[in-house]
């Protein structure tokens, strides 16, 4: 289509320049659409994440903007360490790569392509509002966009969301505190990344390597953490000894709290506006640029059948897609965060680097997530008998208590 009297001058607006935006972006304007890729921050920005590239991401990632795309990667792995607060639990080494990224450069690189391919970028004006039945996106600044269709790519809290009034759910948002932390001041050299379990509340802490930096943070459903502040200097002084001055910076994350209708008619949400975070251990950007590719190429479809009202239904199958491997891991995660089983999947996790590994497969796309969890609970039912004799004791006195 192209622009005219009796037309939208823009086929499609994605709204939101994260990986999911992108995605949707470059697929758009590859298929001969015209595109607005619209952020309300200019590029390169900073972007709360821990950057993590896995194999199943960099899938994605050749899927969406061609398999020439190079991915600026600052660092790659291949082991894993796990912690139950201070004391090491199992350490993997040798197996599969996991690449570690800046988002300031990532996400600036992933515009860059979009730019390429043909999207217009319009940075630096947030959506204010949107008039589905026109197709008029309004910026801050005064501009109006006319386009028959719209993808909500921006972020966890959602204004293209909102404005569908689509619900999510509150309770399953996670909040997440991390700093970009200098190598030279820690202490140790970190190598593989870290995961710190028993700190935070249904979640984790985490130690990832960068080229310069180390990316420090911790994340848990946010009315089971009070205060992540204390318990980022709890993660603190257990990878390092001591708390680093470097300044925090905090986001709500989606945790499996994925919406149940990405959208309606011809708008769609993808990525963390879609609640699309693997409610496990939080990866989000390989499924938001799944997610984007899913939408982009609904609207691709539903623009050549000229039927825009039907791009949710051509955009459904993907996403259930998604959603449906989510629903496994959402299962695991009661077993591994939950009070009564927790202890006993720790238990089960140390010294097994059988079950990393599975977990590494997992990431690479090696290994559905419903064998994974099937593997996890099997080996952490085997430690509930004994963690359930350990955990009665009998009082002076004769009668019997939890300790």
């Amino acid at each position: 289509m192209s622009a005219g009297a009796n037309l939208p001058r823009y086929d499609a607006v994605v709204v939101g320049a994260g990986p999911a935006g992108s995605s949707a972006a470059v697929v758009l304007a590859t298929a001969g659409l015209r595109v607005a890729l619209v952020d309300k921050a200019p590029f390169p920005r900073d972007k709360l994440c821990g950057g993590l590239l896995s194999e199943r991401c960099m899938g994605e990632i050749r899927a969406s903007f061609g398999p020439k795309c190079a991915a600026p990667i600052e660092v790659t792995t291949y082991g894993a360490a796990i912690f139950d607060r201070e004391r090491p639990v199992v350490r993997v080494g040798h197996y599969k790569p996991m690449h570690f990224t800046s988002r300031r450069t990532f996400d600036a690189h992933l515009v860059s392509v979009a730019a390429d391919r043909g999207a217009d970028i319009l940075t630096g004006s947030a959506v204010t509002a949107v008039d589905f039945a026109s197709g008029t996106v309004r910026l801050g600044d005064g501009r109006e966009l006319h386009t028959a269709f719209v993808v909500g790519a921006d972020g966890a809290g959602s204004r293209i969301r909102k404005l569908l009034g689509i619900p999510i759910d509150r309770d399953d948002f996670a909040v997440g505190l991390e700093a970009e932390v200098a190598r030279e001041s820690v202490g140790r050299e970190v190598t593989n990344p870290e995961a710190y379990f028993g700190i935070a509340e249904w979640g984790y802490g985490w130690v990832f390597p960068k080229r310069d930096t180390l990316t420090v943070g911790i994340g848990g459903l946010a009315h089971r953490n009070a205060d992540l502040r204390a318990r980022y200097r709890e993660l603190a002084l257990a990878a390092f000894g001591r708390v680093p001055s470097e300044p925090l910076c905090g986001s709500p994350i989606p945790f499996g709290n994925f919406v149940g209708m990405p959208g309606r008619g011809s708008t769609l949400v993808v990525g963390d506006a879609a609640g699309l975070v693997e409610p496990l251990t939080g990866e989000g950007i390989a499924f938001a640029i799944q997610s984007g590719r899913y939408a982009a190429q609904a609207i691709v479809e539903a623009a050549r059948i000229r039927a825009p009202e039907r791009a949710l239904a051509l955009y459904d199958a993907g996403y259930r897609s998604i959603t449906r491997a989510f629903r496994d891991v959402r299962l695991l995660r009661q077993l591994v965060f939950s009070r009564v089983t927790r202890r006993a999947f720790l238990r089960a996790l140390e010294g097994n680097e059988r079950l990393v590994r599975s977990h590494m497969d997992v990431l690479a796309a090696d290994t559905e997530y419903r064998d994974y969890a099937r593997l996890v609970l099997a080996q952490t039912v085997r430690n509930l008998p004994r963690l359930a004799r350990r955990a009665v004791t009998w009082a002076p006195s004769g009668s019997r208590r939890r300790a």
